[in-house]
Formats: structure tokens, C-alpha cells, sequence
């Protein structure tokens, strides 16, 4: 729709507006992506009885400040690059129980997918 230097565009529950010659800087955020990520947390957080309680303790932390920062309209890219770089060093925490090193391997990668 086009009304005095004024465009509506609307696609997919998607609306842009600009007036004049405004620039447009979408940012989407795919819904789909909550239920892999609620599937991931599944995967960490089944896996923790074959630690320690600190482990699993840091562990749950780190799940927990990351679903946290993710499920904000715009995550920061700064802390999910902490968060990356705290998933890694849960790598030595769970490197005996293959099933949790996986998902924390798509965990870390999921949090990439955010930092532009």
C-alpha cells in the first residue's frame, strides 16, 4: 500500500513500514527454532545424572542464562559470544557421557546462528 511517500508492506505476519526513503532492517526471529531449542535443553538437561552435583550445576547455569538471553526480542550478540565460549568449556565436564557432549555441541551451535 502506497499513500504520500508512505509503504506498508505486509508478509508472512511480517510488517515494514518506511516513509519517504527509509531504509528497512528486518529482524526475524523464527519460532520453529524455540522447539529445537526446548528439544536441546531436553537433550542437556536428561543427561546430567552421570555427573557431579557442581557439574551438573554449572551446567544447568549455563543452559539457564542462555534460554534466558534467547528468548529476549533482540539477544545481544556480545553475551551470546560469552555464553559460546562458556559452552565450550563444558566440553570437559562432559566429555564421558557422548550424548550431552552432542547436544551441547548443537546448543553452541544454535547460539551462533544469533551472532551477526
Amino acid at each position: 500500500m502506497k499513500n504520500e511517500n508512505v509503504t506498508i508492506n505486509v508478509h508472512s505476519g511480517q510488517v515494514n513500514f518506511a516513509k519517504d526513503k527509509g531504509i528497512i532492517k528486518p529482524i526475524y526471529n523464527d519460532v520453529v527454532n524455540s522447539n529445537e531449542l526446548d528439544n536441546i535443553i531436553k537433550g542437556i538437561m536428561g543427561n546430567l545424572s552421570g555427573l557431579n552435583e557442581e557439574d551438573a550445576d554449572k551446567i544447568t547455569y549455563a543452559v539457564d542464562i542462555v534460554k534466558e538471553e534467547l528468548a529476549k526480542p533482540e539477544p545481544k550478540p556480545y553475551r551470546l559470544r560469552n555464553y559460546v565460549t562458556l559452552i565450550a568449556q563444558m566440553f570437559k565436564i562432559a566429555n564421558k557421557i557422548p550424548t550431552l557432549t552432542d547436544n551441547l555441541q548443537k546448543l553452541k551451535d544454535y547460539i551462533t546462528t544469533y551472532i551477526h
